[in-house]
């Protein structure tokens, strides 16, 4: 049987005196970095993110490859090769 009293502990509502940093968003944090990729076929340029440079950073590691400064190429959506290639401007 349940009880007909009122709890005592408190809500679970966030605060409303807290305040938010800019940037910050709960619970997923700053957003991510974005780097700029030019194709050197077809000139296309497009920023990509960080999670998919992560990823074949990852990838160079597992096959063994040397990856200190390593940026990878990556495949062109405008016409589709692999000469996507990391920007520095």
């Amino acid at each position: 049987m349940t009880s007909m009293k009122t709890s005592k502990q408190k809500g679970t509502e966030p605060s409303l005196n807290k305040k938010m940093v800019e940037g910050e968003d709960v619970p997923f944090g700053p957003p991510p970095v974005e780097y700029n990729y030019r194709c050197s076929h077809c000139q296309y340029e497009m920023k990509v993110n960080e999670a998919i440079i992560d990823v074949e950073i990852a990838i160079a590691e597992f096959e063994g490859r040397n990856v200190r400064g390593f940026m990878p190429v990556l495949g062109c959506p405008h016409c589709n090769r692999e000469a996507m290639k990391f920007a520095a401007d």
